[in-house]
């Protein structure tokens, strides 16, 4: 009785578990035929996809390329500038220099001039 008791118990078990592994087994073969279209899916449009990757990587390239080469050519220009507007500051001060110069000298002789020639009128004036 008691090994009928006992084989009865392990049978409701058994049922149970089979009860409950039916749905899941139903689940993972329902899981393998969404993976299975998914990776044929993958296996007919994954070439395209990598066609169009290496050709988008190729004008990547291409437009990195050119855009090194423009900016080494602004840089180059940029500098070639740069030596022009230093080349006009240095003429700048250098026409500044030979104008002033003189002209300051002249300047200041002609205002020594002036003070002399102030000085004389006011001792020529004390003396009348």
């Amino acid at each position: 009785m008691i090994w009928e008791i006992s084989l009865l118990i392990v049978s409701i078990g058994f049922v149970i578990l089979v009860a409950f592994l039916v749905p899941t087994i139903v689940q993972l073969r329902r899981t393998a035929k969404r993976v299975e279209v998914i990776s044929d899916s993958l296996n007919h449009h994954l070439p395209a996809i990598l066609t169009n990757l290496d050709e988008i990587t190729t004008n990547l390239t291409s437009i990195l390329t050119s855009g090194r080469r423009q900016v080494m050519m602004l840089e180059e220009a940029a500098q070639e500038v740069k030596g022009m507007v230093d080349d006009i500051v240095q003429l700048e001060k250098d026409i500044k220099r030979r104008i002033e110069d003189p002209f300051v000298e002249t300047f200041t002789t002609l205002a020594a001039v002036a003070r002399a020639i102030r000085a004389f009128l006011d001792v020529l004036k004390e003396k009348r």
